[in-house]
C-alpha cells in the first residue's frame, strides 16, 4: 500500500511540476524552412530572450500600409511560418499579416507561457509599428485576429487588449482546464497552473460597447478538441458569434478545409 501510495505521489508530482512540457510542443526550423521572399523577419527582445516572428505585407503594394492588419496565431506544434501558403492566397491584397511566433518556437527563445505571449505579442506589435513607421495607436483600427487551436486563446488574449475588428478561430476549446479534464479527470485538472479560459475572454468581448465580429470553424472530425466546445462558445453570444461546422474536417485540417469560409469570413 505505502508504495502504491508513493508511485501515486510521484506521479502527480511529476504532473505538477512537468505540466508546461505537456502543453507546450515547441518546434524550431530547419535549415531548409525559408520564409516567403516578401516577408519581413521582426526581431526583438523580451524578458525571455531574442524573439522573431514575421510580416508578410499587403500583395497589391508590399511598400503600402495595410489596410487591415491580421495577426495569425498558430496551433500548438505548429510555427508561424506554416500560415504563408494560407497568407499567399488570402484573396484581399491589400491585407498585411503578422505571424506571431511563440516563445521558444522557431527563432525564439524562452518559453511558451500566457504571461510570455503576451509580452511577446505586445512587442511584436510594436516592431511592426516601427518598421512601417507608424505609431502602435495607428495601427488599432486595423486589427484582427485569427487563431488555431491554443492560438484561439492567445488570440483571444491579444483581442482584449486591442480594439479589433474582426476575430475568426478555429478548433477553439472553451477553457484549458476542461481539456485537462478530458485527459486526465476530475481533480487533477484543478493542478493546472496555465489555464487559458475562452469563455472569460468572449465574455470581455461581448461586454464591449461595440464588440467584434466572431466567427468560429470547427471540424465535425475533430478528435482533439470536441465539436461540441466551438458550439457551446458560439451559443453564448449568438449576436456576436457566427459558427460554421466544417464536415469531415479534423482538427490538423480544419483551416485547409474551411479555407474559402475563412476568406469569406475575413471579408464579409
Amino acid at each position: 500500500m505505502n508504495c502504491f501510495l508513493l508511485a501515486v505521489a510521484g506521479f502527480i508530482c511529476l504532473l505538477f511540476f512537468f505540466q508546461h512540457k505537456l502543453i507546450w510542443l515547441p518546434r524550431h526550423y530547419g535549415s531548409d524552412d525559408e520564409p516567403p521572399k516578401t516577408a519581413v523577419a521582426l526581431d526583438y527582445t523580451t524578458a525571455e530572450g531574442k524573439q522573431c516572428s514575421f510580416y508578410i505585407p499587403p500583395a497589391a503594394n508590399p511598400s503600402a500600409t495595410p489596410e487591415r492588419l491580421w495577426v495569425l496565431f498558430c496551433g500548438n506544434g505548429s510555427l508561424a511560418l506554416d500560415w504563408a501558403n494560407f497568407v499567399a492566397l488570402a484573396p484581399d491584397r491589400h491585407d498585411g499579416f503578422l505571424l506571431f511566433e511563440y516563445p521558444g518556437y522557431g527563432r525564439c527563445e524562452g518559453s511558451a507561457t500566457s504571461a510570455n505571449i503576451k509580452e511577446s505579442s505586445e512587442q511584436a506589435l510594436a516592431q511592426l509599428a516601427s518598421y512601417l513607421q507608424m505609431h502602435p495607436a495607428d495601427l488599432e483600427p486595423k486589427l484582427n485576429v485569427i487563431g488555431h487551436s491554443i492560438g484561439c486563446a492567445s488570440a483571444l488574449e491579444f483581442a482584449t487588449r486591442h480594439t479589433v475588428q474582426r476575430v475568426i478561430l478555429a478548433a477553439p476549446f472553451t477553457s484549458l482546464r476542461d481539456m485537462a479534464r478530458r485527459t486526465i479527470g476530475w481533480p487533477l485538472c484543478w493542478m493546472l497552473l496555465h489555464n487559458f479560459d475562452n469563455r472569460a475572454r468572449l465574455a470581455e468581448l461581448a461586454a464591449r460597447p461595440v464588440p467584434p465580429r466572431v466567427t468560429i470553424f470547427h471540424g465535425s472530425d475533430d478528435t482533439l478538441i470536441p465539436l461540441q466546445m466551438g458550439k457551446s462558445l458560439a451559443a453564448m453570444f449568438p449576436k456576436m458569434i457566427t459558427f460554421h461546422e466544417v464536415p469531415q474536417a479534423g482538427h490538423n485540417t480544419i483551416i485547409e478545409m474551411a479555407e474559402p469560409q475563412i476568406f469569406a469570413a475575413m471579408n464579409e
